[in-house]
């Protein structure tokens, strides 16, 4: 009885391993095994198919197992012969072990998202978090049964994660790393580091130069490419207004903010005269309509706003150069 209940856990496990690895998954589904893993001898024969699976890595780059794993799966004729029974036992084992392996090698894969540029992006992860992912922007997610591992690979990302103290949610950007439980946080990755900015909840920011790191409460941020990293006041809203297709710029310097609309278009803003660029800006934009921010900058501000070679060139009016 011990055995049957053993192997019937081991394939659950497996079958749970395997549901929620893949790209979608429904809540009905999180909910499910979440129920399931509140079993601690469930949780247990979860956590060992997951070391399984790490271990099997290696065999599928071998040909030859990749080969007898495509024997193994096709389909058989009947053979008129009889085997032995113990080595028919024994081949499908090897067999199942072989495809086992190369099917939990291809689970094991993070799985990546992306965003193209001037696009937005929302997924739901098997956990029931989401992500909304930024222009031009990538993810690698990897969810296992102690550990949410998420790494930005590029552009920025808005995080809603899902409470579950048994599995930290941890949040890569180059060396920066930011760990929450149940929260809201907008991470954007910069050469040489990142900014988080916290939403809800509470989250903690790490480097390698800074292992103390820094704890952030609500409506605060932290900059980790500035000469003396600190944790400091934002507006939330703003700073995460692109989730909502929308940038707002509160007396931001013009270089800042046309670095900012240029994100999302493909059509690009340049300052002919350099004299503009300290400019306070202040407004609401549609991100990536360029052509509406360069008009909106030539009612509100003295610069004309003109097409050359497939850019939007901002320069000082006539009579009113600023430099």
């Amino acid at each position: 009885m011990v055995d049957s209940d053993s192997d019937k856990r081991r394939q659950e496990a497996s079958a749970w391993f395997s549901r929620l690895n893949q790209r979608r998954v429904s809540s009905e589904d999180v909910h499910a095994f979440a129920a399931w893993r509140r079993i601690p001898a469930n949780a247990e024969a979860y956590g060992r198919v997951e070391r399984l699976w790490e271990s099997a890595g290696a065999l599928a780059s071998d040909p030859d197992i990749e080969r007898m794993a495509e024997t193994a799966a096709r389909p058989k004729q009947t053979r008129r012969r009889q085997r032995p029974l113990g080595y028919l036992a024994a081949a499908g084992a090897g067999a199942a072990l072989i495809v086992c392996a190369l099917v939990g090698w291809n689970i094991l894969q993070p799985l990546t998202y992306g965003a193209g540029v001037g696009e937005r992006r929302t997924i739901t992860l098997a956990d029931g978090s989401t992500v909304t992912l930024d222009t031009a922007s990538r993810i690698s997610v990897r969810l296992s049964g102690d550990r949410r591992s998420i790494r930005l690979i590029e552009g920025q990302a808005m995080f809603d994660v899902a409470a579950d103290p048994s599995r930290p949610f941890v949040v890569s950007a180059g060396d920066v790393e930011v760990r929450a439980l149940g929260t809201r946080f907008d991470v954007r990755r910069l050469d040489g580091g990142a900014r988080v900015i916290l939403a809800e909840g509470r989250v903690a920011v790490a480097t390698p130069d800074t292992p103390g790191g820094w704890t952030l409460s609500p409506g605060q941020q932290v900059v980790t490419t500035r000469p003396a990293p600190r944790v400091e006041p934002v507006n939330v809203a703003a700073a995460t207004s692109w989730t909502t297709g929308r940038l707002i710029f509160d007396h931001t310097p013009l270089h800042e903010a046309v670095e900012e609309m240029n994100r999302y278009s493909s059509v690009k803003v340049e300052l002919a005269s350099p004299g503009l660029a300290r400019t306070p800006v202040s407004g609401a934009f549609n991100a990536g309509d360029v052509e509406g921010f360069a008009a909106a900058l030539s009612d509100l501000y003295p610069v004309t706003a003109s097409r050359r070679d497939g850019r939007l060139l901002i320069a000082d009016r006539p009579g009113d150069a600023s430099s």
